[in-house]
């Protein structure tokens, strides 16, 4: 059983300019981040657009991010769907395309009780034999897990791990001390969050803004963290918190973070419909913050923006 923990990336997906998808440019952004120091790789999370994707081209990333990732670090397929019916249809692509577990979100636009989330995740469950990492994203999904079905779902070993991402300290608190001994508790905003999730026995963070950009620090931020040199990671948090603030609103999530993997001649690519690009004033703004985070330089600045 894979053991999910320490530092993933939930990547973009990149698509072309007439919106088809950018396999090529994916498979480069997998070998960056794994040089980079990322410790794992969400394919196809909230960060990848996979609204936009049909069941092919989800299939198609999961196994460039396996072929990509050559057993160095574990990939894990995004998999939910409105209905276990749907999710176990992309779990079945995720298992095709071997990949090492799989993350799943409570169904969105239903709004089922949580007896029906827990039956949801069930079924899931017993279609599988991949370990399940939780995914509790309320802005996305318009419900919260609560702490007693995470539990409950904790008591089946096969669930391994939980990306909290409710932007509710109290829960995520509450989370990391009732199921981090039978779970691995993975912080979502560490930008905002991580300092104190680590301190309370979060083992690792799911980002999608600075590990692809800025992975080095990320990891050291992340490193320093689970290993209780607070200190450092406070430090790192400072920073990472401040450019969070700052790219935060620049358009359209995830359309910022293409922008700036574009600026560093990294494949980002564009967003799909209904999301649109950055305009060029908006691009001089993630602009500023790279040059901030000392990853551009105004030179280049200049000469990217003309």
């Amino acid at each position: 059983m894979v053991e999910l923990k320490g530092l993933f990336c939930a990547l973009v997906t990149p698509f072309n300019d007439d919106q088809s998808l950018d396999e090529g440019g994916y498979r480069t952004l997998i070998n960056h981040a794994i040089e980079d120091g990322i410790q794992g790789i969400v394919s196809a999370g909230c960060t990848g657009e996979p609204w936009s994707l049909s069941n092919d081209e989800r299939g198609r990333l999961f196994k460039a991010a396996v072929d990509e990732a050559a057993r160095r670090i574990p990939v894990v397929g995004g998999t939910a769907g409105v209905s276990a019916r749907e999710a176990i249809e992309r779990v079945r692509l995720a298992e095709a395309a071997g990949c090492d577990a799989i993350m799943v979100q409570p169904p969105w636009y239903a709004l089922p009780g949580m007896e029906e989330v827990y039956e949801y995740y069930r079924d899931i469950i017993d279609a599988t034999e991949l370990p399940i990492m939780l995914y509790n994203v309320p802005r996305r999904t318009g419900l919260s897990l609560t702490v007693d079905v995470v539990s409950r779902l904790a008591d089946d070993p096969q669930v391994v791990a939980l990306k909290e991402s409710s932007k509710d300290w109290v829960l995520l608190s509450e989370m990391i001390r009732r199921c981090k001994d039978r779970m691995n508790i993975l912080v979502g905003y560490a930008d905002l969050f991580g300092l104190a999730a680590f301190a309370e026995g979060a083992v690792g963070t799911v980002e999608a803004v600075f590990p692809p950009i800025a992975g080095p620090d990320y990891r050291k931020f992340c490193d320093a963290g689970v290993s209780g040199d607070l200190e450092t990671a406070a430090r790192y948090q400072a920073d990472f918190a401040k450019w969070h603030h700052a790219l935060w609103g620049i358009g359209t999530f995830p359309a910022p973070v293409k922008a700036a993997l574009n600026l560093l001649g990294r494949p980002g690519g564009r967003p799909r419909d209904p999301i649109k690009p950055l305009k060029p004033e908006q691009v001089d703004q993630v602009a500023d913050v790279l040059v901030d985070m000392g990853l551009l330089t105004p030179e280049r600045e200049l000469r990217k923006s003309a």
